[in-house]
């Protein structure tokens, strides 16, 4: 069961509260998604410093957010055959990607 992962809340609950304040948990969004329209589309903005442009919801995927950098890694192995080992400051998370605009 995916709320049985003790290893990403271990991982977490390690990182300094300041990197995840103002942040959505996946319990939290299942909440606010709960009484939606299941054939509602997902649209994903542009965050604050970004463009105008909004994209629709394409895949989700779990990564390695790295909040200093503002990056992301795979889980698992990348496509150069890396494995990313996780520091005291990388947060597991889901990412969203939207669609292509090009």
């Amino acid at each position: 069961m995916p709320e049985d992962n003790t290893y990403v809340r271990d991982q977490n609950a390690r990182v300094d509260p300041m990197f995840t304040l103002g942040t959505i948990t996946v319990a939290e969004l299942r909440t606010i998604l709960a009484d939606l329209p299941g054939e509602a589309v997902v649209v994903v903005g542009p965050d604050e410093a970004g463009e105008d442009d909004c994209s629709p919801l394409a895949d989700v995927e779990e990564v390695w957010y790295l909040p200093t950098a503002g990056e992301s890694v795979p889980l698992g192995r990348d496509a150069d055959g890396n494995v990313h080992e996780p520091g005291s400051r990388d947060l597991y998370a889901v990412l969203l990607r939207p669609t292509s605009r090009r």
